[in-house]
């Protein structure tokens, strides 16, 4: 397990291991998750692929799903960050279907935070007005899953919390308006900005 561990301090420890196969922590143990899975829109991860066959992709989803819900404690809550929907390769639900899956293996559902980008450069979908017979769609944004293991309400010991009245009252809001993570700035394919889960953990961990 110590082979594993890729940076600690203080109480803080942080593994660098396969999740799917991972034994660094303990089931019924986690309070918090806050996660953006792969997407399957043929990023070049290392060591993994993401050009699956989508029932494939829905399959991988279907095992760490059951690994998260596994490791969490019975108050455990899973913020989870995936697309609305997926163009590339063909049109596909990812949201519903995730949603879909995570109930199937037990998690219970608690609410969806959209998380405006504000990324406009994206769209590829002005030049379907040339051919409005099949126009698509384009939502510049991301969702926040917000799901719990069996109890939403929380019996905390210490009361770790640390968020204020106005960021309370702003991230209780289900739009989180800020910007995405530049890939070459972090030197990452497919990043994720420090924001979303330091707003994740700071409204939905209390312990």
């Amino acid at each position: 397990m110590e082979d594993k561990l890729f940076f600690t301090f203080k109480n803080i420890k942080i593994y660098n291991d396969d999740f799917l196969t991972t034994n660094c922590v303990k089931e019924n143990s986690i309070d918090l998750i806050v996660t953006s899975p792969p997407y399957n829109l043929d990023i070049k991860y290392e060591g993994y692929n993401d050009n699956l066959p989508y029932e494939l992709y829905l399959e991988f989803s279907e095992k760490w799903l059951t690994k998260a819900y596994n490791l969490l404690k019975d108050d455990g809550r899973l913020c989870l960050n995936i697309p609305l929907d997926k163009n590339k390769g063909g049109q596909q639900s990812v949201y519903a279907d995730l949603i879909t899956i995570a109930k199937k293996v037990g998690f219970k559902y608690h609410s969806t935070i959209i998380w405006n980008e504000q990324n406009i450069s994206k769209r590829t979908a002005w030049g379907s007005w040339l051919s409005a017979s099949a126009p698509y769609v384009i939502a510049p944004v991301e969702m926040i899953a917000v799901l719990y293991k069996k109890r939403w309400r929380k019996i905390a010991k210490n009361k770790m919390s640390d968020i204020t009245k106005e960021e309370f009252i702003e991230w209780t809001n289900g739009v989180w308006t800020f910007s995405g993570e530049s890939k070459k700035r972090v030197s990452h394919p497919s990043p994720f900005p420090v924001e979303l889960p330091r707003r994740c953990y700071k409204t939905f961990f209390f312990c």
